[in-house]
């Protein structure tokens, strides 16, 4: 997968999380939604939809469907995945047993057992965890009270955070310049060999005139307080070199369920189709 889009997933992804965490605690909102995040962290197990997609002027970028299990009991978890770009469809397993990590994609015969302690994003997503801090720091003064709650009929919690236009503060421009210096930094450790492994989305290079137009936020709490249902849109508008106009629209969706029922079955693994890799090199 293009590493400039991981950035921006895991940029926008982040700063909804910390800025809910960051926000008053005045805010009911606030103190139902970082309860929830903090016992689903808990949980023995679960089981996530993960669903994601990028546009760029209402035009599929890339997408993608995931679905993860996790039993942190038996140190177990799987994750089946399908991405898709403009032109091609690539699908994978990966499982966690017995203290490591293996992957397995459509269509090859090869098993890969991943060293991620070798991983050389490693340095720069502590970079970007320390810079996303600071830039929460200074969102979050004027995102007091932007966070409403309300209760359905079934006793779950629905939480929102919706900020269009004027309303984002103008510290927010600030992501775009976090954006692409980060993008820049994972490009670079992407262009060596073995970076054809991913299924990569052309992403425009914004240039100029580059405005974050919304963020919005929509979290289901259920009654046993674990979230249910996670909705992150972030919507960038800019221009690129040429002087053409992008919107670039990036939702992610998560619906999570079985909470402390999940059951991973550790999978069967020939020796002999294991081939050692080192993620990222």
């Amino acid at each position: 997968m293009n590493k400039k889009l991981l950035a921006v997933i895991g940029i926008s992804g982040t700063l909804m999380l910390g800025s809910v965490y960051s926000i008053s605690a005045n805010t009911s909102g606030y103190d139902l939604y970082k309860d929830a995040l903090k016992k689903t962290h808990t949980a023995e197990s679960a089981t996530l939809n993960f669903n994601l997609n990028i546009e760029d002027n209402n035009k599929s970028l890339l997408s993608s469907q995931s679905i993860f299990k996790s039993d942190s009991v038996n140190q177990v978890n799987s994750i089946s995945t399908r991405f898709a770009n403009e032109t091609d469809v690539s699908s994978m397993n990966i499982y966690k047993q017995d203290g490591n990590w293996y992957l397995m994609k459509d269509g090859l015969d090869t098993v890969y057992k991943m060293d991620t302690s070798k991983n050389p994003h490693h340095s720069n997503i502590a970079e970007l965890k320390d810079d996303v801090e600071n830039l929460i720091d200074v969102m979050t003064k004027n995102l007091q009270q932007q966070i409403t709650v309300a209760e359905k009929k079934n006793g779950n919690h629905v939480i929102d955070l919706d900020l269009t236009g004027k309303e984002i503060p103008l510290s927010a421009n600030a992501l775009s310049t976090l954006m692409i210096k980060h993008a820049v930094m994972l490009q670079d450790n992407s262009d060596s060999k073995g970076s054809d492994f991913h299924i990569k989305a052309k992403l425009p290079e914004l240039d100029h005139d580059i405005t974050v137009k919304q963020v919005k936020l929509t979290a289901e709490v259920n009654k046993d307080n674990y979230i249910k249902q996670q909705t992150v849109k972030v919507i960038v508008t800019g221009k690129d070199k040429q002087d053409t106009s992008h919107e670039l629209e990036l939702t992610i969706n998560l619906d999570a369920s079985d909470y402390n029922q999940t059951m991973v079955t550790p999978v069967e693994i020939s020796a002999d189709k294991i081939v050692e890799f080192n993620h990222g090199k």
